[in-house]
């Protein structure tokens, strides 16, 4: 097993640990008369601050570091040479939003990120439950972003049906989206990514997505996820938002989601 492989391992196994102890001690557990509205998230005060400042110690310290800068103990062995690197909260870059490319995260985004985790990098924190996720969000805006967050976005999702849903003929029309837009000069003609060299906004080097395996998709694999990704890209890497090229069309984004599931296991 490589460094890489078994310090990771690490980190999943003590954050899974601190998970599971948050979750049996009633941390993880909102009572349901109790539930959160999603538009009323950002009203916070000293009790939920202090408790995310908690959890924050416990399980995020480890890779983003005390001052939220990515340079925790475990960094060095998240991509040290190569993208990606835990992220720098302090920078205000931040590649999974449902917002527009140099816009900041909605809190939904930082607590989504948080709740998935990101494939082969960081884990779930799913077993924290919502409230827990919540309050650790808020701390992290609070403290090291330090600026609004935004409570709308202005990316127009639009939903999945009618001629737009799944089909071979919406597989077709989205190869021909994949070709108009360029995709393939880092994704390639068959979508494995190879044959071009990007940096990121540190100068790491990093590799395109191959959109032929879903495991190396960071932002999620769903057809939703895939749709954000398109529209708002992914800051801090030379993948573009495509809002503008889809803008009075945006349904016609549900053919390129298609083509690129039907990449799966080609």
């Amino acid at each position: 097993m490589n460094r890489h492989a078994f310090s990771f391992g690490l980190v999943v196994v003590a954050t899974t640990c601190l998970s599971l102890f948050y979750t049996e001690a009633g941390f993880g557990q909102t009572n349901p008369e109790q539930g959160h509205d999603m538009g009323r998230m950002e009203e916070t005060g000293a009790a939920d601050i202090a408790t995310g400042k908690m959890i924050y110690r416990m399980t995020c310290i480890h890779c983003h570091g005390s001052k939220g800068r990515g340079d925790g103990a475990a960094a060095i062995f998240i991509g040290p040479y190569s993208h990606p690197r835990p992220n720098d909260f302090t920078a205000g870059i931040f590649k999974f939003r449902s917002t527009e490319s140099g816009q900041l995260p909605m809190l939904e985004d930082l607590m989504r990120t948080i709740r998935e985790g990101i494939p082969g990098f960081m884990p779930s924190f799913r077993n924290l439950g919502e409230e827990r996720i919540r309050q650790v969000s808020l701390y992290i805006a609070r403290e090291f972003i330090q600026k609004e967050l935004p409570t709308q976005t202005t990316i127009k999702y639009v939903e999945h049906v009618g001629p737009y849903t799944y089909s071979v003929e919406s597989v077709v029309r989205g190869k021909e989206v994949y070709k108009r837009l360029g995709c393939f000069a880092c994704h390639g003609l068959d979508g494995r990514g190879t044959g071009i060299s990007l940096k990121d906004k540190r100068g790491l080097p990093i590799k395109p997505v191959d959109l032929t395996r879903q495991e190396t998709f960071g932002n999620g694999t769903s057809h939703e996820d895939i749709y954000r990704t398109i529209m708002t890209g992914l800051d801090g890497t030379p993948m573009p938002g495509f809002s503008s090229q889809f803008k009075g069309k945006e349904e016609s984004a549900w053919d390129l989601v298609h083509y690129i599931l039907s990449r799966q296991g080609r």
